[in-house]
């Protein structure tokens, strides 16, 4: 008996519930299919078919950071900077890696954003990454890729500002690569002297330890990252003058050989090692990839 009035009071409830629809008004959830702009079809063909990448240049707060003073891409710099972006980044590995190699680990999510991130310290971030899927790109509205009528000077300083922003898609993109597959534990033996204190130090203060910059000093990982992205923003001619000039001076300012020798040893070391994870890991000649970016940016710097 106790069993049938359970059932009896189930079915009213049900019927109760199912007779009395009440109107909860319109959805808030917008279902209606967006209107595209010129630059959505360019992001959607270029982008988002081959790569399955999608790229966030309208403002969104919820994919930033809501204690930091930051703007928006205007609207003119996107396409322009998505189009170098392939040339000088996503084309260049995908014809050394593959384009399966490219589709399977390209963040799949990009947000651009226009303005400077500064830190409370006072540096600036112009790249952030989270877990390999997603990339923050900061400093649009500052980089200009016409580089026509502009003094030598003027190049220069237009060229520092445009390889400092694709050296931060090396630099992330090289910690997407060695999460996925570490590099050999080998690496972080090379040198020591690995400190949270990097900004103390100069790049060639740093260079000078075994490091090719600074914040490479900060830990493993960022080391061979920064190496990475270091090599791949020169050409070779310029890497190689970068590290033989590597100078190492003694308290009263004379060049200490020994110890410049061994600083250009350590980072040459490190160099082949990562060569070696390149290709054994990822079937990708380092030393082609530079070539083929490197003619890139050749080409824009003239």
């Amino acid at each position: 008996m106790k069993k049938y009035i359970c059932f009896l009071m189930l079915g009213v409830l049900l019927f109760g519930s199912c007779s009395n629809d009440e109107d909860l008004g319109e959805s808030l959830i917008d279902t209606s299919t967006p209107e595209l702009n010129e630059v959505d079809e360019w992001i959607r063909e270029n982008y988002t078919y081959p790569y399955n990448v999608e790229v966030k240049y309208k403002w969104d707060n919820s994919e930033l950071d809501n204690t930091k003073i930051l703007t928006p891409t205007t609207l003119d710099r996107v396409i322009p900077f998505l189009e170098k972006m392939k040339e000088i980044w996503i084309d260049p590995y995908a014809r050394n890696g593959g384009e399966d190699f490219m589709k399977a680990y390209i963040p799949k999510q990009m947000v651009l954003v226009g303005s400077h991130n500064y830190e409370d310290n006072g540096g600036i971030v112009l790249g952030q990454a989270e877990g390999g899927r997603k990339i923050t790109i900061f400093d649009l509205n500052y980089i200009n890729f016409d580089l026509s009528g502009l003094s030598d000077y003027e190049k220069r300083s237009e060229m520092a500002t445009i390889l400092r922003v694709f050296k931060t898609m090396h630099h992330e993109f090289g910690h997407i690569l060695h999460q996925t597959i570490a590099y050999p534990v080998e690496y972080k033996k090379l040198t020591t002297g690995y400190t949270s204190n990097w900004m103390n130090f100069s790049n060639s203060e740093a260079r000078g330890m075994g490091f090719i910059t600074a914040y490479s000093l900060l830990n493993p990982d960022e080391d061979f990252v920064e190496m990475l992205s270091e090599f791949l923003t020169r050409s070779n001619e310029d890497w190689n003058e970068l590290i033989d000039k590597i100078k190492v001076y003694d308290e009263n300012y004379y060049t200490d050989e020994d110890a410049s020798k061994l600083a250009r040893i350590k980072i040459r070391e490190k160099e082949k090692m990562i060569a070696d994870y390149m290709l054994q890991i990822w079937k990708i000649d380092i030393y082609k990839l530079q070539a083929d970016i490197a003619a890139v940016l050749d080409e824009l710097s003239n």
